[in-house]
């Protein structure tokens, strides 16, 4: 390990010196990294997420990282590759639970709540919140305090917001309460 002699004592140079030169490496990488990913990925989004996927491995194993800067690409081209894979199956397993999916649902009949146009309106003039919360309980059957935990509140505030809630549907649609 290379040393030099700094005011406190040895200071390793490894630990001290190193985050600046992979940076510099690093921001040299990514236009081949992205054309690396882009050349092999469909997806735009995928390929950049892929090329920060790989940085961040970079990042976090800094010190395996080879000091010259064309054993550096090799190694971040290695780091690349197993991502690539990574991204490949992961697309290959969403495929297939996709493709499962639409089978079920082409196969069976799921019920959906019958909408007619007039209490969509009433829903849309409630707050995204009020109205998530009251398609909780009536249309995915949970009760309020279910509710309330899934949307992360007080089952107190949930109660008094479902009940503004329902009396603004209330009167929206003329209904007597």
């Amino acid at each position: 390990m290379s040393t030099v002699e700094g005011t406190g004592g040895l200071v390793f140079v490894e630990q001290v010196a190193l985050a600046v030169p992979l940076q510099d490496v690093m921001r040299e990488l990514i236009p081949d990294l992205l054309g690396y990913f882009l050349n092999r990925l469909d997806d735009r989004e995928d390929a950049a997420d892929a090329v920060a996927e790989t940085l961040l491995v970079l990042w976090r194993k800094e010190r395996a990282v080879p000091a010259a800067a064309e054993d550096a690409r090799r190694y971040a081209f290695g780091v690349a590759r197993k991502i690539l894979h990574t991204t490949r199956r992961g697309r290959r397993r969403h495929t297939a639970l996709a493709d499962r999916l639409r089978v079920v649902v082409r196969e069976e009949v799921f019920p959906g709540p019958d909408v007619d146009i007039e209490l969509r309106t009433a829903l849309g003039s409630l707050t995204d919140h009020d109205r998530e919360l009251v398609l909780l309980v009536a249309w995915e059957g949970f009760s309020v305090a279910d509710a309330s935990q899934i949307l992360g509140i007080r089952p107190d505030a949930a109660r008094a917001r479902y009940s503004r809630a329902r009396a603004r549907l209330r009167e929206t649609l003329g209904a007597t309460p």
